[in-house]
């Protein structure tokens, strides 16, 4: 019978000790709300870098007659090209890429030869309307870089051009 009292009183003793933890210690940390933490907004330097790219004008595609290098400016050209000024003056350390482009008629040395004074063409234009010349980067692809195919006049037509983008430093 010893036992048993023993036993019934060791059970008594860790229901109330099981019963006081529960309701002590354990039930508030469940109850308790738990805490939200805010995250701050950070801007990473690629964020900025894409919204910066996304600001910037779209590149300009001037077309010019089969063999020839002369540029013939309009209005849509002067606008496009007043965007481009306007970004240069906001980001002092970014460029002008001007890059001449041919179709694929003639051999490749004289149309990297004809793409260069198609790009310099333009160049020359635009430094007229006050950029510098240090502000551009000028190059040649020739015929290495087609817009479109080479098996339609329409397709050679539009190989023909120089094209001005922003370069970002």
């Amino acid at each position: 019978m010893r036992i048993l009292i023993t036993g019934f009183v060791a059970f008594a003793v860790w229901c109330f000790f099981s019963a006081w933890m529960y309701n002590d210690n354990l039930l508030p940390v469940i109850n308790a709300p738990e805490p939200i933490a805010e995250i701050p907004e950070q801007t990473t330097t690629a964020d900025s870098l894409e919204k910066i790219r996304a600001a910037m004008p779209e590149k300009l595609s001037i077309y010019f007659e089969f063999n020839k290098a002369e540029f013939k400016n309009d209005q849509q050209a002067d606008s496009k090209i007043a965007e481009f000024r306007k970004w240069l003056e906001k980001y002092p350390e970014s460029k002008l890429r001007i890059t001449g482009h041919t179709d694929l008629t003639g051999t490749e040395a004289y149309n990297q030869d004809l793409a260069m004074e198609r790009a310099v063409a333009v160049q020359k234009y635009i430094m007229t309307l006050g950029l510098s010349a240090d502000r551009m980067i000028v190059e040649s692809k020739g015929e290495s870089e087609p817009a479109a195919d080479y098996l339609t006049e329409e397709g050679r037509a539009k190989n023909r051009r120089t094209e001005i983008l922003i370069k970002l430093q």
